[in-house]
């Protein structure tokens, strides 16, 4: 019997599934494949944008995980699972200190954790964060770490397990990608963001985001996935997660919509494992064995 095309996420926050990879989980879903997603934190240091406010008697981490629910539905996923860590804020904040904190958790507790779902779930190809966490944040950088190692431990049997039936039997995945994207147009950004006295060093809601250290990290591309005809949904999931989108940046909307629409209808990344051949692809699956 051949096995279903079959691709995990696993991501840091809610909303991670939908401002990045959207389109590429939307994309595979509609194809046939079946598409789940991990989600390490409940989002709770998140920045609620000025024009959302969070219910009387819920939490923000409740409202994320509404969101995150309502999006799934959007994107068309498999399924989505929710691990039980707080969300450890941005680099240096007193979050990272909450004891309940993804970065307060022992880094082998979290592997063991995902080599447990990678083993029941049994995707060919796994997608996470890249290494710089994609702007410096630190759970992406954690989830990073932790998806990495799991990913070369889920096919090896632990001798301590052999013959008592512990746990789901090894299984390797055969590819590793972490998000990553052209920062060709960002370094543009960052030349011109001063004529207009903006700080490059001093972007976002919170002002907490370095652009200029974003653009010296080198993040080669592997593969670039064509998700035009999908950027409609991930939008929709975008906005799904109110509580957090403000829409897109105004130099994006500012754009004419061919041009949007070549940023926005590509989704980029690194190829961890196997080794890149030197070629871009243009599929996650490809060359992937269904067995």
């Amino acid at each position: 019997m051949t096995a279903k095309p079959t691709l995990l996420g696993v991501f840091a926050h809610p909303d991670d599934e939908s401002f990045g990879p959207g389109g590429t989980l939307a994309k595979y879903a509609a194809e046939g494949a079946d598409v789940h997603v991990i989600i390490a934190t409940d989002g709770a240091a998140g920045s609620v944008e000025e024009d959302h406010t969070v219910p009387d008697g819920r939490s923000l981490a409740q409202v994320r995980g509404e969101e995150l629910a309502r999006a799934a539905v959007i994107l068309g996923l498999t399924s989505v699972w929710n691990l039980p860590y707080r969300d450890s804020g941005m680099r240096g904040s007193p979050d990272n200190q909450h004891p309940q904190a993804l970065l307060q958790q022992p880094i082998q507790e979290l592997v063991a954790e995902l080599v447990g779902f990678i083993r029941r779930l049994r995707p060919q190809v796994i997608i996470t964060h890249g290494p710089f966490g994609g702007y410096g944040h630190p759970d992406h950088i954690r989830v990073c770490e932790a998806v990495t190692a799991a990913f070369y431990m889920a096919g090896v049997r632990d001798p301590s397990q052999a013959g008592n039936g512990a746990g789901p039997e090894p299984y390797a995945p055969q590819k590793l990608y972490y998000t990553a994207f052209d920062k060709g147009f960002l370094r543009w950004i960052v030349r011109l963001m001063p004529l207009f006295r903006r700080d490059p060093t001093r972007f976002g809601l919170n002002q907490d985001i370095n652009l200029r250290e974003i653009v010296s990290w080198h993040t080669p591309i592997h593969a670039r996935i064509d998700t035009r005809a999908f950027v409609p949904r991930k939008e929709a999931a975008s906005r799904a997660h109110a509580s957090q989108y403000s829409g897109d940046p105004s130099f994006l909307r500012a754009l004419p919509n061919f041009l949007r629409m070549r940023i926005l209808g590509v989704d980029s990344y690194l190829r961890a494992y196997p080794a890149p051949t030197g070629a871009v692809e243009r599929d996650l699956f490809a060359d992937v064995r269904l067995q």
